[in-house]
């Protein structure tokens, strides 16, 4: 469960607070009722109900949550009647699937809780040192059905001198959320939490939301899991469309009309200043004017693409103008990319028309289109171009505000990069924004210092042409000490700088500059602190492919967190939805989706991953389209927007999901580092997997790598804190001032100071560790899973342990003794290698059933042959396939393994027991069909759901299915009887 929501600060005490979930007797009863009509109990109903809620509030399909047992066997006789408290916690795992039914998931959870019961008395701690995991949950579920006499409660009283009037049992747990439900007189159901983990108005929603789909299960038993209702009315439309009143009247045109309308007003104020150069509105206009006229002539119309192969400056905003003049869309290339990168933009964007220099024609691949700006004969073209503004009569075709503007190619970090298509008709909206949120006036002077290749260039030129004010265009690379000279010899009033390009400049104060926005990655608690007291500091977020920006957040005050990313922009809808598109309540995680004006038109010449990303908005005006980001995020009290991270960043360390940005949100709040970066990288040896690397830039030499890790370890889980730190003066950065996670260098070993292991037992031990860790010498004193190790590891550690040492250890024990020291004593006080298994030989005549057979075959007597347990594999075989040889290797695996010819008979009196069938016997036919391929996936389903008889046959079923000469399927179906 999340700490509380951002906004609702939780008590600083450990003390306890209750909500109760108010059911009405009515209600209580119609659940009871409902239970019984759907064959469940109502212990059953309420942990169906509450994997719901834990599902959408932790943004999971798989829910794992504590449940109270009796504890007591039902195969021990005289188990029920025993005095003693046996009490006992178990885990509930339930899988939700939007397509499941209420009754199939209610069903389904009784099911495994039936099949759980010869397991309560198996303790919690056991269980989980086996799995090796530090907590199995961190919510618990109490139903006592026990009945209370309250009748013999108030006799008791009236003897003693007091009144009962009610009981109602309030045990205080140690985890931060319990929900605990009786039935006395009827269904009541209360939520206790820590306080300094959960806020009281949480809980309340929590409860109210426990209500709704108690109410929501009993109501429709055939409803499907994605239509059960988390929000209320209320608050669904709060969400949907409060948070997202943001339409505004912003005039549908063009980009060439909103400029040529500011060149109109004020011909002589300055538009550009770059360089040496200065040129007036009407300058830069006349300047596009004669550009576009040429571009026409030369083919350019809407629907057509030109490439600018052109620094940053005034002669590319000048082209780029010209480009949208002429009916065109833009296509930035920054001519410092790599050849090969500017090859693949080339090749895939097809421009009509390639514009560049002189200077660059040579580092440029050949495009039979290139106009080379700087050319005499293409100056002496121009100047006999008119300087008019383009009409539609000079166009080749009407131009419209739906036609596109720019193409921009995302970074590839998905797979190969993607121009995205952006029209002219959000641009309009997307300056009257930036002008009213960042205060932008004629008199201001915007600084242009972004790559072109980032859109963040457009939103700097697009929001001082808008507002008439003056665009400052810098030459070279502006990062530190140059960015600084800048910001002050300029008197920069505004200006959007990425966050890792801010923490380059020195900590001193910008008199000029009023209001700064920074974004294009996580802004740290850091750069608020440094920035936000003197100015408005706004954070933005938006992918490429809703045109800039979608959010922006309100002016940033220092206080320690992370900051928001804001609220929608105009004509922009936001929505926060699961995996099952539903919208997630306000402090919930989940994937953010937008809508409205902004959203591109699509991924240039790629129509299926289009499809995938641009998707039909289900919650707009019919016909409208969402993107889909791919990014985490969460709505706060304010109605702002908190980031979590990207969903495909998720990464799984030690068994965990961990968002790496989660981590780097953490670490950015340490007073000594100025920017962090958290990635996962492989580790040294393929059986390590993944490990986290905390790369550092700190405030100064003093910060060391124990700090840091001490800094994590007090607010984050152990398996969130990274394995290696390195600190760099600098974190790498892309061309858009983003950080290049790929330029990160690999981290060398970060362990303790070595000390050479002591004595034989740590040297061998030592040894082992360097084994299975890959490195060439371990200390007594590094910790294994500082190092790179995990559970899985920690498993084959203890493995080579009895091998090597003969000496037994539990998993768990390297967890609590993780160095070559402290693990070493463990040796000698470890138990004796236990024996190797072998076959047993003195079996009695008639095998009896174990605990879990036993359940199956009354199962089996109680419902008949069911798929309900079986464990299928099927196996795609491309080739000439020798059958033969296929069918005597599936008798030789039935032969070798006694539990595949296994079926189950009765004696005499009706007791069952194991009969293991002669593998003469027991030889598996191999079914061969022939199937159409288009039917082969339905085919090969079919088979999985063979319905094994478990007193006759064997519990193994083989089907090869032959699609075509060289395509087969070979399905493998068995029960679990042979587990």
């Amino acid at each position: 469960i999340a700490p509380a929501a951002v906004g609702r600060a939780a008590a600083p005490d450990t003390g306890f607070g209750q909500a109760d979930v108010n059911l009405t007797q009515d209600e209580a009863e119609r659940i009871a009722r409902r239970a019984g009509e759907l064959g469940v109990t109502v212990n059953t109903l309420v942990q169906g109900a509450w994997a719901l809620v834990l599902g959408q509030l932790t943004g999971r399909q798989d829910v794992l949550f504590g449940a109270t047992v009796s504890g007591r066997p039902p195969e021990v006789p005289g188990a029920d009647s025993m005095i003693g408290m046996f009490i006992n916690t178990l885990p509930v795992r339930v899988p939700l699937a939007p397509s499941d039914t209420v009754a199939g998931l209610l069903r389904g959870l009784q099911h495994r809780q039936a099949a759980l019961m010869e397991h309560h008395h198996h303790g919690l701690t056991d269980i989980q040192q086996r799995t090796g995991l530090p907590a199995l949950f961190d919510t618990l579920v109490v139903f006592e059905s026990y009945p209370e006499d309250q009748g013999a409660l108030a006799e008791a009283g009236e003897e003693a001198g007091i009144t009962v009037t009610g009981l109602r049992p309030f045990s205080v747990t140690h985890y931060p959320l319990m929900l605990a439900a009786d039935l006395d007189p009827y269904l009541r159901i209360i939520l206790q939490y820590r306080l300094d983990t959960l806020a009281p108005a949480d809980v309340e929603d929590m409860a109210a939301r426990v209500r709704r789909v108690l109410c929501a299960l009993v109501d429709d038993g055939d409803r499907k899991l994605a239509g059960v209702p988390l929000l209320a009315p209320a608050e669904r439309d709060h969400l949907l469309h409060a948070l997202n009143d943001t339409a505004a009247s912003v005039p549908d045109e063009t980009v060439p009309e909103l400029f040529e309308r500011q060149a109109a007003l004020t011909p002589d104020a300055t538009a550009v200043v770059s360089g040496g150069l200065t040129l007036t509105y009407g300058e830069l206009n006349t300047r596009a004017n004669r550009l576009a006229h040429l571009l026409i002539e030369h083919g350019v119309a809407p629907e057509t693409t030109v490439a600018l192969a052109l620094p940053r400056s005034a002669e590319q905003i000048t082209a780029l103008l010209a480009v949208v003049k002429a009916g065109g869309a833009f296509l930035p290339v920054d001519p410092a990319y790599p050849a090969e990168r500017i090859s693949y933009m080339l090749d895939d964007a097809r421009p009509a028309l390639l514009l560049t220099r002189a200077e660059w024609t040579e580092g440029l691949p050949h495009h039979p289109g290139t106009v080379v700006l700087d050319d005499p004969a293409t100056l002496a073209q121009l100047d006999r171009r008119p300087g008019a503004d383009p009409t539609d009569a000079d166009r080749r075709v009407r131009l419209r505000p739906q036609h596109p503007a720019y193409v921009i190619y995302t970074s590839g970090s998905t797979g190969r990069p993607k121009g995205v298509v952006v029209p002219h008709t959000p641009l309009p909206s997307l300056a009257r924004t930036e002008i009213e949120r960042f205060e932008v006036t004629a008199r201001s002077k915007v600084l242009a210092c972004t790559s072109p290749s980032f859109d963040i260039s457009v939103m700097e030129w697009l929001t001082a042409f808008a507002a008439g004010a003056t665009l400052v265009v810098p030459p070279g690379q502006q990062i530190g000490e140059s960015l600084a000279a800048t910001l002050t010899e300029a008197e920069i009033s505004v200006g959007l700088i990425a966050t890792s390009t801010l923490a380059t400049l020195p900590p001193e104060r910008f008199a000029h500059l009023a209001t700064l926005g920074v974004g294009g990655e996580a802004v740290p608690p850091g750069i608020v602190e440094t920035w936000a007291p003197d100015r408005r500091l706004i954070n933005g977020f938006g992918p490429t492919e809703t045109t800039c920006v979608a959010t922006l957040s309100d002016p940033l005050v220092a206080d320690g967190t992370a900051p928001p990313i804001g609220r929608p922009v105009l004509n922009t809808r936001l929505y926060v939805l699961d995996s099952w598109l539903r919208p997630v309540p306000p402090g919930a995680a989940g994937e953010l989706y937008i809508a409205g004006r902004g959203v591109a038109r699509s991924y240039l010449r790629r129509p299926g991953i289009t499809a995938e990303r641009f998707v039909a908005d289900p919650f707009g005006p019919a016909g409208e389209r969402m993107y889909r980001t791919g990014d985490q995020v969460r709505w706060r009290d304010d109605g702002q927007l908190d980031y979590l991270g990207r969903i495909d960043d998720q990464v799984k360390i030690r068994g965990f999901r961990i968002e790496p940005g989660e981590v780097e949100n953490v670490l950015d709040g340490h007073p000594g580092v100025v920017r962090a970066a958290v990635v996962a990288r492989a580790g040294r040896t393929a059986d390590m997997g993944k490990r986290l690397v905390g790369y550092v830039v700190p405030v100064d030499e003093h910060v060391t790598v124990d700090d840091l890790r001490a800094f994590l370890a007090e607010r984050l889980p152990g398996h969130m804190v990274p394995s290696a730190f390195v600190l760099l003066e600098r974190l790498p950065s892309t061309a858009n001032g983003k950080v290049d996670r790929a330029a990160l260098p690999e981290p060398g070993i970060t362990g303790s100071e070595y000390r050479a292991p002591d004595g034989a037992t740590e040297t061998a031990l030592a040894t082992l560790f360097a084994e299975l860790l890959g490195l060439d010498r371990v200390g007594a004193d590094d910790d294994f899973f500082a190092l790179g190790g995990h559970s899985l590891l920690a498993t084959r550690l203890v493995s080579r342990i009895r091998e090597a040492l003969g000496t037994e250890l539990a998993v768990r024990t390297v967890f609590d003794a993780p160095t070559v020291a402290e693990l070493a004593p463990h040796l000698t006080s470890g138990g004796p290698v236990r024996p190797a298994l072998r076959p047993r030989t003195d079996r009695p005549e008639r095998i009896p059933l174990s605990y879990a057979q036993r359940r199956l075959w009354f199962m089996h007597r109680f419902d008949g042959p069911s798929a309900t347990y079986n464990i299928p594999l099927a196996l795609r075989l491309a080739g000439e396939l020798d059958e033969e040889a296929l069918a005597a290797a599936v008798r030789d695996v039935v032969e070798r393994h006694e539990s595949l010819r296994t079926v189950f008979d009765e004696d005499e009196g009706g007791v069952p027991f194991q009969r293991v069938l002669p593998a003469g016997e027991a030889a598996p036919a191999l079914d061969v069909v022939e199937v159409p391929a288009h039917e082969l996936a339905d085919r090969v389903s079919q088979a999985m759901e063979h319905r094994f008889d478990l007193t006759a046959g064997i519990p193994l079923r083989a089907t090869l299915f032959r699609a075509g000469p060289r395509e087969h399927v070979l399905a493998l179906v068995t029960h679990h009887i042979a587990a």
